[in-house]
C-alpha cells in the first residue's frame, strides 16, 4: 500500500513540476510580448527620447 501513496506522491510532484515550468515558459513569453508592444507604443509616440537634463537624477542623489 505504502509504494502505491509513494507511486501516486510522486507522480503529482512530477505533474505540479510540469506544470510549472509550463506556466514560467507561459510567462517569459507573454512578457516578451508585453515589451514588445510597449516598445512599438512608444517608438510611435511623440514623446521626446532625450533627456533635457530638466528630471531629478536618481542615481546623483545616492552618490
Amino acid at each position: 500500500m505504502s509504494n502505491k501513496l509513494l507511486d501516486r506522491f510522486r507522480q503529482q510532484e512530477a505533474d505540479n513540476i510540469a506544470l510549472s515550468v509550463k506556466f514560467n515558459h507561459w510567462s517569459l513569453v507573454m512578457i516578451a510580448v508585453m515589451i514588445r508592444d510597449q516598445e512599438q507604443k512608444l517608438v510611435a509616440s511623440d514623446l521626446p527620447v532625450d533627456d533635457d537634463g530638466q528630471q531629478d537624477n536618481f542615481w546623483e542623489r545616492i552618490a
